[in-house]
């Protein structure tokens, strides 16, 4: 059980880092994850703190590439979303989801795929998505009653992306939505959406190659949403419309923090430079 101890450790981590560059967060994260003698906390720590996403490769899926995350994640090894498979393999198997979400896992990356090859490019970007159910003791039993208690419960689930265009320029966003139960043809889902984003801006012919440039930040938001669902007891209807639901959902909160990232913080970061050129002498 969590203690106030506990949320008072991690809340302290958390606080610090947030204010240190965010091309460092992994390696300042393993640093204070070593500090922490509980390892459920350390584990909690490592699940609320996102970093800069890596990128795996499925060779039992002709080598495409997929994300690593905490979500996905099992010791060191990383369930890829196309085989289902674990790379490093585990000896145990690892955790899989329920039958049924593996079928909305495999729709749902199909259909995320689309959205980031329309978005951000097929050559620079790459995307994932995880999902898990919410229900104790859940690792892929395909019984009939799991799969009532997995559609009655809900799931959980993240889709990433990456947008490398370059070793300085990046684009990584992390959305975990929570997915309630459906009542009288309406369901909630609550998303957590991370930005991290680095920008390294090209120097001039005058400007010194060790004086660099770097805009690095992240943005956090939290939103819920009411939906509609298909109102048949057919479970292969809920799903279509939670992938449309959480398609549209992404898309929208997606496309308003860019916005808000370049015309508030980018912008702002531009103005105090030139303003720093100017006061000294430069401009």
């Amino acid at each position: 059980p969590r203690t106030m101890s506990s949320i008072t450790t991690i809340k302290s981590c958390i606080d610090i880092l947030r204010r240190i560059d965010p091309r460092d967060t992994e390696k300042h994260l393993a640093g204070l994850a070593n500090l922490i003698s509980n390892d459920d906390v350390a584990d909690e720590l490592y699940q609320r703190v996102d970093v800069p996403l890596k990128v795996g490769e499925d060779t039992k899926a002709d080598g495409r590439k997929f994300l690593l995350c905490e979500h996905n994640r099992d010791g060191d090894s990383h369930r890829s979303p196309w085989s289902n498979a674990y790379f490093p393999p585990l000896d145990d198997g690892g955790f899989r989801p329920s039958e049924r979400l593996r079928s909305l896992e495999l729709h749902a990356n199909e259909v995320f795929d689309i959205y980031r090859e329309l978005y951000y490019g097929k050559s620079t970007s790459v995307g994932s998505a995880y999902l898990w159910d919410n229900t104790e003791g859940s690792g892929g039993s395909s019984s009939d009653n799991k799969k009532e208690e997995t559609s009655s419960l809900g799931f959980s689930g993240c889709f990433l992306i990456q947008n490398r265009v370059d070793e300085g320029n990046s684009w990584n966003s992390v959305h975990v939505v929570d997915v309630g139960r459906v009542f009288k043809g309406k369901c909630t889902y609550k998303l957590t959406t991370t930005l991290l984003l680095s920008v390294t801006p090209p120097q001039s012919s005058s400007t010194s190659s060790s004086s660099t440039t770097n805009i690095s930040g992240s943005l956090v938001r939290h939103n819920v949403r009411e939906c509609k669902v298909s109102d048949d007891d057919d479970d292969d209807n809920n799903d279509s419309s939670h992938i449309i639901n959480i398609g549209k959902f992404i898309e929208d909160v997606e496309s308003e923090m860019r916005s808000e990232m370049d015309s508030l913080y980018v912008q702002k970061t531009r103005t105090v430079v030139e303003e720093m050129r100017k006061d000294n002498g430069f401009l």
